[in-house]
């Protein structure tokens, strides 16, 4: 059989595993390299010379490093409870007036996850955001897509995990301005939530009595020190263009020895799973791009893409591939390196950047939604008594496939070259 479409096949078969049995599909993407390297291909036709060169060359190791320094630099923050309350204090300053609600909920997961919290911020949020939905009537769906939205729209920015991932596997294949690729996501969320919130009718609400919604606690002096220190990291970054893992790395050690909270809390909360995830993936991806198998997809998909169709049709393809994969660990690290090919097979006509718009926009502002991904089972756990959850199960699946369609039809207009 072809090498090159044996590896593609590879990685659909760690995708299927991984959903069905609910494994880490990194380390099923590590298992069958393992298998592909010593059953199937010789490496040294590949200029390689052992297998392990796969492990070694292919493992992701720029975006690793910056994506567990991010981790491990917030875990302090969630650790002594420094993001839930602030969370909260933010939702509480909206007060009582119910139009304002939602957007307070969309703008406190933007802002934290855009100040480089990790997309589960949205699991402090979506409690409270349903308990005062409830209170004040408002539609949970939109509660639902609008928290959720903040997360997604913010997380891809370039101090993120999502945006460390998309501005590394885009600056490792040319392409050195990673902004317009996060300002093509955040447009096709913020157009997202707008219309939910108009359909449902949120600008219609009436104000009403939030009881039980009690003001939030003063923050500690631990909590007041670790906002204090990442900030301060962040700072460097955006202003000194220091490297984001070593002041992240700076910060956490100073928290550790401030005591900020406690350092098995704060390692227990570092993402391990997501780590090991992006790294295992990415080392089958380097195989499958080691034996040609990129070269296979990128020719598949220039024969049925024409200028026009292209970025549609693969803002459509990251959503789709979203629905059963992680859009850091797997549609991304996949479908990137098609960007460059599928350009020039187009003679140029499309531009990488403009497919790595369509990718992110479509993984990262369509299908997240779903109550088959962690934020939108999340949404489902925190519904209130009062709502029937087979339906609002039903209703955000719903959401979610009408999204790979919006996506596409939104990329079709040409909008994400205005940041171009």
């Amino acid at each position: 059989m072809n090498i090159a479409l044996l590896s593609i096949i590879a990685l659909l078969l760690a995708i299927v595993i991984g959903v069905t049995k609910r494994v880490n599909m990194g380390i099923i993407a590590l298992a069958l390299t393992f298998l592909l390297a010593t059953l199937f291909f010789d490496v040294s036709a590949f200029g390689l010379k052992k297998a392990r060169d796969l492990y070694v060359q292919g493992w992701p190791m720029k975006i690793f490093f910056m994506m567990m320094a991010a981790m491990l630099m917030f875990s302090f923050a969630n650790a002594n409870g420094t993001i839930k309350l602030l969370a909260e204090k933010i939702t509480y300053a909206s007060g009582k007036k119910s139009k304002l609600l939602p957007w307070a909920f969309f703008m406190t997961t933007f802002t934290l996850t855009a100040l480089g919290a990790d997309l589960s911020v949205a699991a402090f949020v979506l409690p409270v955001a349903m308990m005062a939905g409830e209170k004040m009537n408002l539609h949970p769906i939109m509660l639902s897509v609008m928290t959720i939205g903040g997360a997604l729209a913010g997380g891809a920015s370039p101090v993120c995990i999502v945006g460390i991932v998309g501005s590394g596997l885009a600056l490792e294949y040319g392409v050195s301005t990673y902004l317009p690729i996060w300002f093509a996501q955040m447009t096709t969320v913020f157009i997202e939530v707008i219309f939910v919130y108009f359909f449902f009718k949120g600008h219609k609400s009436v104000n009403a009595e939030l009881e039980g919604f009690e003001k939030p606690e003063p923050f500690s002096k631990k909590q007041i020190m670790t906002m204090l220190i990442i900030g301060l990291a962040l700072a460097s970054v955006i202003f000194l263009k220091m490297d984001l893992a070593m002041s992240a790395f700076m910060a956490a050690a100073v928290m550790l020895l401030f005591n900020v909270a406690d350092e098995k809390e704060a390692l227990q909360n570092v993402s391990w799973n997501v780590l090991l995830l992006v790294g295992g993936v990415g080392v089958l991806v380097f195989t499958i791009k080691t034996v040609g198998g990129i070269d296979l997809i990128s020719n598949a998909l220039s024969s049925i893409m024409t200028e026009h169709t292209a970025v549609p049709i693969m803002s459509a393809l990251g959503a789709s591939m979203s629905f059963f994969a992680s859009a850091t660990g797997v549609v991304m690290p996949t479908l990137f390196p098609t960007a460059v090919d599928l350009s020039a097979n187009m003679s140029g006509t499309v531009q990488p950047i403009q497919f790595m718009q369509g990718i992110l926009a479509g993984s990262m502002g369509a299908t997240p939604y779903s109550p088959l991904s962690a934020l939108g089972a999340m949404a489902m756990a925190t519904l209130p008594p009062s709502v029937d959850k087979e339906k609002h199960f039903s209703k955000m699946m719903l959401v979610a496939v009408i999204n790979i369609f919006y996506v596409a039809l939104l990329a079709s207009t040409g909008i994400f070259n205005l940041f171009l």
